[in-house]
Order: C-alpha cells, then structure tokens, then sequence
C-alpha cells in the first residue's frame, strides 16, 4: 500500500513522476524477492510506461485540451529537448495557447473576408 500511494503522488508530476516512483518498487523487490522478480517488475513498469504515455496521456489530454494527440506528442518531445523537464511539463498547455491562437487568427480572417464581401 505505501508503495501505491507513492506512486499514486508521483503520478502528479507528468513525463518522469511514474519512472521516478517505479524505483522505490523496484529496489524493494530486488532487496526482498531477488534479481528475477525485480527485473520483471522493471519490464511491466516500462510497458505500463509506454502505454501510458504514447497512448492514454494523448487521448486524455486531447479530450480535456481540445488538441489532437500528435500535437501532444510532438510538444512533449520539443518542449524536453528545449528545456529539458520544464519544458516538458510546459509543452502542452503552451501548445494549447498557440492552437487556440492561430483559431482566432483564422476566425478574424475569415470575419474579414465575409465583410469585404458585403
């Protein structure tokens, strides 16, 4: 249990809050159960990992968002490369503020081109 709800705390932190919780598990296993059990437990918390971050994570955040899920990821990845996990953690909803900024550039040009028309 309290190796759940620590993950379940570190879960908050998106991009490395589920690696850096996996460890605690991982060094308990290894210390309590052996080498076998622990490296089993790395695999499943890296294919969670996977599924969670190239899948759910997108899906979530396009539903709450409003953006597309390869937005999502290409944000993440740009967002880590520029500046590092700041960036990361700041990528989607910065992302989100560019999207809806280019909508109401297109909506004005638009509003524009109707009223020429007139």
């Amino acid at each position: 249990m309290p190796l759940a709800l620590l993950a379940a705390i570190f879960e908050i932190i998106p991009v490395f809050g589920p690696i850096i919780s996996s460890v605690p598990a991982i060094l308990v296993a290894f210390g309590t159960v052996g080498v076998g059990t622990a490296l089993l437990l790395m695999g499943l918390y890296i294919i969670i990992y996977q599924f969670e971050s190239q899948l759910f994570y997108p899906l979530v955040v396009k539903k709450i968002v409003g953006i597309s899920p390869i937005v999502v990821i290409l944000a993440l990845v740009i967002g880590a490369k520029l500046a590092g996990v700041l960036g990361a953690v700041i990528a989607v909803p910065l992302s989100a503020v560019l999207m809806e900024y280019i909508h109401d550039i297109e909506k004005s040009k638009k509003l524009q081109k109707e009223i020429a028309m007139m």
